[in-house]
């Protein structure tokens, strides 16, 4: 018997007699499968029916908000005198539905943050439907029974259809016009861009030298010599030539104070080493830098 004979025979023993024994449920499993168990990632029994009493109650409280609400602001508009009939209940409609309205445009737009405005524009409507909706329902609960509203408060409820309108038509035209798959799809045309900026970047690097030499005299060691090079390059070889503040935005200095700072020092170190600079940089009293 060779020693792969024992080992393989030791190996079948301590199989045999761990068999002996009950594995935990989840290790059982994973041995007899070969993959790990994946019922354990399900939600637990108390979670599931939780969520679904969730969704119960709030769907009740949904309708049953909404009855109520129709029912204050249908008798709130048949007070105004304009309506009679049927019309009255075409006036919660509107304000209730356009909360609805906005809400869907606030929760289509909010994955896209070029749609900014857009959404915005469906806060101020959910804002002002909410406003429009609770302020109803309060009036039409302190108001005396039966009484006609007030001339201003007959004005206001009458100004909602033509409101409605305006803000309804907008938003389905935002919305007509948004088109997730094209937001998407500006993704790659905004990284195209960016090859201007890592071309400029490397030109900075010809500045370099000149960079760790401000560096290696203590100046100016709060910036990274990338970004000292680049405004370098900005300020000597760029032209026309870029204002401060312009090359402090591109940068990312944060004052066009400090890029006035690193032409300054710049200025100094070339007057003793103007071997570091890769082109004639104008220098006073120096002209044999003039560019």
């Amino acid at each position: 018997m060779t020693a792969v004979d024992d080992l393989m025979t030791f190996a079948e023993d301590d199989r045999r007699g761990a068999s002996d024994e009950p594995l935990p449920g989840d290790m059982s499993t994973w041995l007899d499968t070969g993959e790990p168990d994946t019922a354990s990632t399900a939600p637990p029994a108390l979670v599931r029916a939780s969520r679904a009493v969730a969704v119960a109650i709030t769907a009740t409280i949904a309708v049953s908000s909404f009855i109520l609400s129709f029912a204050a602001l249908s008798d709130l508009a048949r007070r105004t005198g304009s309506w009679t009939g049927w019309l009255p209940y075409l006036w919660p409609g509107i304000v209730d539905g356009a909360i609805v309205l906005a809400t869907m445009g606030v929760l289509a737009t909010a994955a896209y943050p070029d749609q900014r405005k857009n959404r915005q524009f469906f806060w101020g409507m959910l804002a002002v439907g909410a406003l429009v909706s609770i302020g109803g329902n309060a009036l039409h609960a302190i108001l005396p029974a039966t009484a006609p509203l007030p001339t201003v408060l007959a004005f206001a409820v009458a100004c909602v259809p033509p409101a409605g309108i305006l803000g309804s038509t907008h938003a389905v035209q935002i919305l007509w016009r948004f088109n997730p798959s094209l937001a998407a799809a500006s993704a790659p045309l905004r990284r195209t861009i960016e090859v201007p900026a890592r071309a400029d970047q490397d030109r900075g690097q010809r500045w370099l030298a000149l960079a760790r030499e401000i560096h290696s005299r203590g100046r100016l060691t709060n910036h990274s010599e990338t970004t000292l090079s680049e405004a370098l390059w900005r300020l000597f070889e760029v032209r026309p030539e870029m204002s401060l503040r312009s090359i402090g935005e591109e940068v990312g200095v944060g004052h066009h104070d400090v890029i006035a700072r690193i032409r300054q020092t710049a200025t100094e170190v070339v007057r003793d080493r103007p071997e570091l600079v890769p082109m004639p940089v104008a220098i006073e009293a120096r002209p044999g830098l003039a560019s």
